[in-house]
């Protein structure tokens, strides 16, 4: 199961997700599209800095209050094990507080959950996201900023929206997601102090500075990732493997900018981030042999650079746009196993309403991710299992051992991988029915196809939103999630080692019951 969850975090180059408000929705491929999405033309996110000025005093509060029912449909899997198909309540509560150039902002999430097994995490909840408790209280954007004339500054936790594809964000790394709830993963606010310069009404210079690293929650221990595997029997145990912490000090830190221009054809920005892998390098040591066992294994994060770009604009009726991100890592060259790989992941996309009166909404985007140098002969290059002529050799055992985590871990696993994704939204009857249904395929490219063929993966979420009353959902849907492999001749489905096959235990059908409320009090 370990290995199962954390093949989670590949699905982040297509699946990133929102929290509770809409306009926090930045990167969630199956969250809501909001209720005023469908003739938006919004072209992913759109940035919503401007130049402030003094405003009277304003109170707003605000709630959404969800009830989720998940039931599960594989037959195999026919339980609510998991954060995925636990039925749950959730609210939302938030106060914002606008006094002139100052700004307040305190919103809190309250869950009320069925018992996930007793799941324990040892002491380490931001970790692994285990739990067992019934109710859970966490806190979401809590900040203050001040606006003065061409400024902006926060300080506080806050939750970030870089880029300007539509959820799927290659340049939006500030924010650890939380991978417990599964492909839609919450950004979780980080601690942070931002500052914004308008020296003119088309550019924005921005800087932020994350004082230490905080990390993401996962459902699983990565070591069993390790210790669950083949590996185990050359010496990877429990003792043998271990967590290396970052630093609780400013070494830590991630610093970051982005400079951003707007005019009337377009609108571009380039950014930069000085980031930690969110995956872990496993640091590798070998016994004296003479038969070269693992020794030890240090899990440690390592540093990234992120170069990221982007670009939107409209032609016709059309919203268009393009992001990308390189991730620079610290790896050597074509033969240096120790240290993930460098890789590029872009975004391209369009949207346009059509229909009677522009009510209805398409969305469609083409997502994929490059590897430079990345190379497909693992099933070739070893002798599986090694033969005792490779065990004593230390430079073989050590590279077969690198191979044989490092780009798992990072879920490395293909050269190249190239999808589409697609959102089409009705809205019918003044809102009172709105259908929608969003896909993604994904298939991979230059991979080790030596035992087992991939033949891609599907993601597949429908639903129904029913509005009989203003700010009063009931949501039918469903979560389906497939990969299939060609094996021994035999075409099936791959829920072990797919980055979106994996879900196909949580696969379910739901039925939600939200309402949103705010009220606001000017003076």
């Amino acid at each position: 199961m370990a290995r199962k969850y954390l093949t989670l975090l590949a699905t982040l180059g297509f699946a990133l997700s929102a929290m509770a408000f809409a306009e926090e929705n930045s990167a969630d491929l199956f969250a809501d599209a909001g209720e005023a999405d469908t003739g938006s033309m919004q072209s992913g996110n759109q940035e919503t800095e401007i130049l402030e000025i003094a405003r009277p005093f304003t109170l707003k509060l605000s709630g959404s209050h969800e009830l989720a029912y998940h039931a599960p449909v594989m037959e195999s899997d026919f339980n609510y094990d998991g954060e995925i198909k636990t039925p749950e309540l959730r609210k939302d509560l938030g106060i914002e507080l606008q006094d002139g150039n100052v700004k307040l902002v305190s919103n809190w999430e309250l869950d009320l959950l069925q018992n996930q097994n007793d799941q324990v995490d040892e002491g380490n909840n931001d970790q692994y996201g285990t739990w067992n408790s019934l109710a859970r209280v966490r806190p979401l954007e809590n900040y203050i900023s001040w606006s003065p004339e061409g400024f902006r500054l926060s300080a506080g936790y806050q939750i970030f929206a870089w880029g300007v594809a539509d959820r799927r964000n290659p340049t939006d790394n500030l924010n650890p997601r939380d991978y417990t709830v599964g492909v839609n993963a919450d950004k979780i606010p980080v601690l942070a102090l931002d500052a914004v310069w308008y020296p003119t009404d088309a550019i924005s210079l921005e800087a932020i500075y994350i004082p230490y690293e905080q990390a993401d929650r996962w459902p699983e221990d990565f070591k069993e990732a390790i210790t669950g595997s083949s590996l185990s029997a050359l010496g990877a145990t429990d003792s043998s493997v271990s967590y290396e912490s970052l630093d609780f000090s400013p070494k830590s830190a991630i610093p970051g900018a982005k400079i951003s221009y707007r005019s009337s054809v377009a609108d571009f920005s380039i950014s930069y981030l000085y980031d930690y892998d969110q995956y872990y390098t496993p640091v590798i040591s070998v016994t004296a042999g003479p038969i070269y066992k693992i020794e030890s294994i240090s899990l440690e994060r390592k540093r990234i650079h992120r170069f990221g770009a982007d670009a939107k604009t409209t032609m016709g009726s059309f919203g268009l746009w393009f992001e990308g991100a390189y991730s620079l890592t610290g790896n050597s060259g074509s033969d240096d196993w120790s240290t993930r790989r460098s890789k590029f992941d872009y975004t391209a996309g369009l949207d346009t309403n059509f229909g009677p009166n522009d009510s209805y909404y398409v969305n469609f985007q083409l997502i994929g991710s490059w590897i430079p140098g990345y190379n497909s002969d693992y099933g070739d290059d070893y002798s599986l299992p090694p033969t005792m002529a490779n065990l004593i050799d230390r430079d073989y055992m050590l590279e077969f051992y690198q191979r044989s985590t490092v780009d798992g871990l990072g879920f490395d696993n293909q050269g190249y991988l190239q999808g589409a994704s697609i959102n089409l939204k009705f809205d019918l009857l003044d809102s009172l029915v709105v259908p929608q249904v969003t896909a993604v395929y994904m298939i991979p490219f230059k991979y080790d196809d030596s035992t087992t063929k991939r033949l891609g993966s599907l993601a597949l979420n429908p639903e129904f939103d029913f509005m009989p009353v203003d700010s009063f959902h009931i949501k039918i849907g469903a979560d389906l999630y497939y990969a299939w492999i060609k094996e021994d001749g035999d075409v099936k489905l791959d829920d072990e080692k797919d980055m979106i096959g994996i879900f196909t235990p949580s696969n379910n059908v739901y039925v939600k019951v939200a309402y949103k409320w705010n009220y606001d009090l000017k003076k």
